[in-house]
């Protein structure tokens, strides 16, 4: 996902919210382009979601490692806090005998600045669709002046890496549930002639060890460009997060959170062409949690029209709509828009936290016989700013 420069009365955001957006920014990249879509931190989670289809359409498709799809796909963006640069990232998608398809791919990113990303990811679907096992891993260096005040910029430079490990089991064509182990460590370094701010200073050097278990129950005909059926899940997470200085030698801050994100999608059929797609997110996360496994408008739900990381909060709840419509077989078009609202409980939901947007966008398909498109979209939000999101896969 790439997104533009906001308005000026957005820029001036507090830093920590400057910092919350880099930290993962790295590893959403090495996920957009592993295979798929990006849609959070955690870049095994789009793996898994987007490299499975339905059992209809592989029973009349070829199967084997030799019959798959190569994806490749540049990526240019822009970035007022890193810079200007671009992704390259490739893709493998292929059928084993009787399942769903599977994925591997990997993603690398560099910016004017020096910053540079990379990741590496696949899922493998196997034995009937019974099991599904994955695993990511990505890197990161980020070079940023960030602002303090309207006349003062801090300098920083951070590292982030992570790893997670996916497995599935399948109890039936439409319902798994599995579990997942995740790890990832930031770094931040500053330059010492200027003064840290102390809300900073516990997130200077995080190691996050996160184990979930979720439940998915996925009627979609399709799950790169569905026409009917629904995708529903809950993930609950627990994490264990220490905080530490000088490269890890003093840890002066254990703690603990738990995390839920339960999300919901239907699609239904318009005419010979077209398709009616709804979304909605609700995630909850405990007050210990650091700032990048956190809910938000913008983050955990794949809305457009706001920054990944500009409205954190610990429980956030969006919905979207879209229409998606077929100009030909490699063109295709989207109108959607969207609504979200956060704050630190569910009682105190707010739309300041959030927003309003509304846009359009236009598809091109890279692969006819998986239904992945390559996606160029256009957001507003009601405070004015614009947004162009560039990415594979459908937003939901």
């Amino acid at each position: 996902m790439i997104i533009l420069h906001p308005s000026p009365n957005r820029r001036c955001k507090s830093l920590l919210r400057h910092i919350r957006s880099q930290a993962v920014f790295a590893l959403a990249l090495a996920g957009l382009t592993g295979a798929g879509n990006a849609r959070g931190a955690w870049a095994f989670d789009a793996l898994r979601q987007n490299i499975v289809q339905d059992t209809k359409d592989i029973a009349k498709a070829e199967t084997g490692l030799r019959t798959g799809n190569f994806i490749f796909a540049p990526i240019p963006f822009s970035s007022d806090t890193i810079g200007n640069g671009l992704v390259l990232g490739a893709g493998y998608l292929f059928n084993l005998p009787g399942s769903k398809p599977s994925g591997v791919g990997l993603g690398y990113f560099e910016t004017h600045t020096g910053s540079y990303a990379y990741g590496l990811g696949g899922s493998i679907v196997f034995d009937n669709d019974r099991w599904t096992v994955g695993a990511f891993v990505g890197r990161g260096e980020l070079n940023y002046d960030l602002p303090i005040t309207v006349n003062l910029d801090l300098p920083l430079a951070q590292s982030v890496e992570g790893v997670a490990i996916q497995v599935e089991y399948g109890f039936s064509q439409t319902l798994k549930a599995g579990v997942g182990l995740a790890y990832l460590d930031s770094n931040i370094a500053w330059n010492p002639s200027f003064s840290l701010p102390v809300f900073l200073r516990p997130d200077l050097e995080v190691e996050l060890v996160r184990l979930s278990a979720d439940i998915v129950r996925d009627t979609r005909n399709d799950t790169f460009y569905p026409t009917a059926g629904s995708f529903l899940s809950l993930k609950l997470g627990y994490g264990h997060i220490a905080d530490s200085i000088f490269a890890g030698a003093i840890t002066f801050d254990d703690r603990a959170y738990a995390k839920a994100v339960a999300k919901a999608s239907t699609f239904q059929s318009v005419g010979a062409q077209g398709v009616l797609a709804f979304n909605t997110v609700l995630c909850s996360a405990g007050s210990a949690a650091p700032f990048f496994d956190s809910c938000g408008v913008g983050f955990v739900d794949g809305l457009r029209g706001f920054s990944a990381l500009d409205a954190l909060a610990n429980t956030s709840v969006s919905a979207q709509v879209e229409y998606r419509g077929r100009l030909s077989p490699r063109f295709g078009y989207v109108a959607f828009a969207g609504a979200g609202a956060g704050g630190d409980d569910l009682g105190s939901l707010s739309i300041d936290q959030g927003g309003v947007a509304m846009g359009v966008g236009l598809r091109y398909r890279l692969s006819k016989k998986f239904g992945l498109d390559y996606a160029i979209d256009y957001a507003r939000n009601d405070q004015g700013d614009d947004f162009i999101y560039l990415s594979l896969g459908q937003r939901f």
